[in-house]
């Protein structure tokens, strides 16, 4: 019998090395050599989760292996459904894809055409005195295709800085989400230990009411507040199920209560010094220089200022003449020889009828220029004066996480545990223990608020520069 569990026992363990099971910790391993799905670990590098390559939709085989075996669902893995499950940058990518085969068409040279003539041909139709096969094709003007095809180029540039950008609005969003969600998994967290606290209070009033040192009022009003984290804790769940929906709805996979996500990412002892912001090093200017280097949306605009500059170009070449070139054979019955004929045909857009077009393409493409060049400006000062609010923000947040940490916390809970001592001494009425109770609610509450802004403010401000400063 001992044999027999010892073979079944090993049978297991070759079937377990065998098998490749992935854990969390697997998939955390994968992304740390993956520089496409990790964060980087310093500020000066661009967060690779916006990077052009990130957003190519490939299929990626070796993840769903590993994230079918997963424990967890962690921020990394709710961005990278959010990227690669989106039908609106699926889409965005086969237009842009659809922008490079159309650079190529515009490359290449327009239709030949062939004619067939025939001339003098009698009413009878049994005489023809002349057979004409014609070729002709038509040749533009010297650098007009290349300019053509240059265009389309940078209109397939642009769209893929507004994917970018679309990409990293969506993925703010994940990240707002999913602090929100932390938010709401702390709150849930403190509402159940406030529960255990008030059943310890309503059983000292119970206890004090038996021995007939308290009164009853005491006990409803430990009852009360107990029904009031109930209910609080019913809200709470209620709120998390929409944050689970948004989730749903941004990275097109179900989370819901099932759903084990992983806030191992947010170490909320990191935020308990006072110099616990890597943001601090950074001035604003050096922020905005960055944003004016990497921001999309930004990216988006230079390239409207360039297509203006090519279609400029465009207008100014279109005034030189297209040329056009027939070559025709004759057959010729009552004659000892037949014939070839050779054209050569220009087209006149210096006529006056007809040039105004080309002076009022000039002007609108100047003007479309000078739009893109003024939307640039406008655009870089707004830049400017949103990295300054988000990073006032993150320092406000930064110095009310510490506040709230190192000094109102410990003080409501001292006061929390004095008055406690107070009241099942008969020291104090029930009513201030609630009173400390709510305060020391509060300001745990109000510590886990901050965490929530500081990391929001973090993911507005690597949305606005491109830099991942967690």
């Amino acid at each position: 019998m001992i044999n027999k569990k010892i073979s079944l026992f090993l049978f297991a363990l070759v079937c377990v090395s065998v098998n490749p099971a992935f854990s969390q910790s697997g998939f955390d391993a994968y992304i740390a050599k993956d520089s496409l799905y990790r964060f980087n670990v310093s500020a000066e590098q661009i967060d690779s989760l916006i990077n052009i390559s990130y957003l190519s939709h490939k299929e990626d085989t070796s993840f769903y292996n590993i994230y079918g075996k997963a424990e967890t669902i962690n921020l990394s893995q709710l961005l990278y459904f959010t990227v690669n499950n989106d039908p609106e940058l699926a889409a965005m990518q086969s237009e842009i894809e659809a922008q490079k085969i159309l650079s190529k068409e515009k490359g290449v040279l327009p239709d030949p055409m062939l004619e067939f003539e025939t001339d003098n041909v009698a009413t009878n139709f049994k005489r023809v005195e002349m057979i004409n096969f014609y070729a002709l094709q038509t040749f533009p003007f010297p650098g007009k295709l290349e300019l053509e095809s240059r265009s389309v180029m940078h209109n397939k540039d642009m769209m893929i800085y507004e994917k970018n950008s679309a990409a990293s609005d969506k993925m703010n969003q994940v990240k707002q989400a999913y602090y929100d969600l932390y938010f709401n998994t702390k709150k849930l967290q403190v509402n159940r230990e406030n529960q255990q606290l008030i059943k310890t209070f309503m059983t000292a009033a119970e206890g004090k009411y038996t021995v007939g040192k308290g009164m009853q009022s005491e006990v409803l009003k430990a009852q009360i507040e107990m029904s009031r984290l109930s209910n609080e804790e019913f809200l709470i769940e209620q709120q998390r199920k929409n944050i689970y929906s948004d989730l749903t709805k941004l990275s097109k996979t179900v989370i819901d209560d099932n759903t084990r996500l992983n806030f191992g990412d947010i170490d909320g002892s990191s935020f308990n010094t006072a110099d616990n912001s890597d943001i601090n090093e950074y001035d604003v200017s050096k922020l905005v220089d960055y944003a004016f280097l990497h921001r999309a949306d930004l990216k988006v605009i230079e390239h409207k200022a360039i297509m203006g500059k090519n279609d400029l170009e465009k207008a100014k070449l279109s005034r030189m003449p297209d040329f056009n070139l027939q070559i025709g054979y004759k057959i010729l019955p009552f004659e000892d020889h037949n014939g070839f004929e050779f054209m050569v045909g220009v087209n006149v857009p210096l006529a006056p009828w007809s040039s105004g077009k080309y002076d009022y393409a000039i002007q609108r493409n100047e003007i479309n220029i000078k739009s893109a060049n003024e939307e640039y400006l406008s655009k870089q000062t707004e830049i400017r004066n949103e990295i300054a609010n988000i990073v006032n923000n993150i320092h406000t947040a930064n110095q009310s996480m510490n506040y709230y940490s190192g000094v109102l916390m410990p003080q409501a809970e001292n006061t929390l545990k004095s008055t406690q001592y107070s009241y099942e001494n008969n020291l104090t009425s029930f009513l201030d223990l609630l009173d400390s109770f709510k305060m020391y609610q509060e300001a745990k509450l109000m510590y886990y608020e901050t965490i929530n802004m500081y990391l929001k403010m973090i993911a507005e401000l690597e949305k606005a520069t491109g830099l991942n400063l967690k």
